[in-house]
């Protein structure tokens, strides 16, 4: 059965940069060096963490070099990461149970971030067999090293307390993972709903109202800056012939034809889209005139050269405008579309800027 989008999220690989592991690895260096220092100093550190605080800073110090070579993995490198810093946890609260020296000790408190760990920062379809392996070391652990020291009674009461908390741990942290999967299923789906309402469903290219949200993303109506673009608006010759000669579905076609032309010979940079029935909005980031009629006389003279049969013979008229033309990116169309009138009313299959038209 074919996973689900909310399947696929699930699924998805740990979002933890190189550079963001290289800190973290640091930062646990950090951390174990200061308490290393810390529990020297005053003088409370046992024989268990004499030798495991360095094992551990060394580990962390290769992960870091390794992290550094990017010959490996970003994903492997936070599993050792996360393994030395899990192994650390689960052995210093077995070897201070194997003292005998009490049930309850304050190496427990900390196994919880076992968990949190993993679902923090290891991939998810690893996170899950790895809290199951870490829970079952955890709990049998614990039990082995209790039962030579305590009645099977107060053994088991110390497992079964350290199994629930630590099922309660993987329950709430495979509820936030879930809820946090559901919140970005649904920002996914209202992506996807706005780019839908942006884009002209026949052609696949902007429409009216992802042209204005461009505009507006750029900011190109703002007071603070001078923005400099320019405006084609390109008309089909004669479209209403196509959709009698030959019906509306040859010119869809015709349209479809024109738009992917249109998108493949502009520049990235450009923005294109369909303004509406057979007139299309090409804009581009520059008011340079001699550049964009150039492009225009481009688009005009390729326009002519693309099969469309069994319609032939397709022109097109353009309008050009430039940005210091008006104050806002409307009164820049206006132009255009004025000019484009001109351009239809002299003969179509031609181009008309302000300077040509007058």
């Amino acid at each position: 059965m074919k996973p689900n989008k909310a399947d696929t999220l699930l699924l998805q690989t740990s979002t933890i940069s190189p550079t963001l592991l290289r800190k973290l690895v640091l930062f646990a260096i950090i951390c174990f060096s200061a308490i290393w220092f810390i529990d020297s100093y005053s003088g409370i550190i046992v024989s268990f963490d004499k030798f495991s605080y360095p094992i551990c800073i060394l580990a962390f110090i290769c992960i870091y070099l390794l992290s550094i070579t990017n010959k490996i993995q970003n994903s492997a490198l936070l599993m050792w990461a996360y393994t030395v810093v899990a192994g650390f946890l689960i052995s210093s609260s077995i070897w201070h149970h194997s003292l005998g020296q009490g049930l309850f000790l304050n190496s427990v408190q900390w196994l919880g971030l076992n968990y949190v760990m993993a679902y923090l920062f290891l991939e998810i379809k690893k996170a899950v067999p790895t809290t199951v392996a870490v829970f079952a070391v955890t709990v049998l652990g614990h039990f082995v090293v209790l039962i030579p020291n305590f009645p099977l009674s107060d053994t088991l009461g110390v497992v079964l307390n350290i199994a629930v908390a630590h099922i309660a741990y993987i329950v709430l942290l495979w509820t936030v993972v879930k809820l946090r999967v559901n919140n970005d299923k649904a920002l996914q789906q209202v992506m996807e709903f706005e780019n839908y309402a942006n884009i002209d469903l026949l052609t696949h290219i902007l429409n009216r109202r992802g042209i204005d949200k461009v505009i507006t993303d750029l900011d190109l109506n703002s007071d603070r800056y001078q923005h400099s673009y320019s405006m084609l608006v390109i008309d089909i010759d004669h479209f209403k012939k196509i959709n009698d000669q030959h019906g509306h579905l040859v010119g869809d076609q015709v349209l479809r034809q024109i738009a992917s032309h249109l998108s493949r010979k502009i520049h990235p940079n450009d923005i294109v889209g369909r303004w509406g029935g057979e007139e299309f909005l090409v804009m581009t980031l520059t008011n340079d005139r001699e550049k964009v009629r150039a492009l225009a006389e481009f688009l005009r003279s390729t326009l002519s050269q693309i099969d469309t049969s069994p319609a032939i013979g397709i022109t097109a008229s353009i309008g050009i405008a430039y940005s210091d033309e008006g104050n806002t990116t409307n009164d820049v169309f206006n132009v255009a579309d004025g000019n484009l009138y001109t351009a239809k009313h002299i003969g179509r299959n031609t181009i008309v800027d302000s300077n040509s038209a007058k």
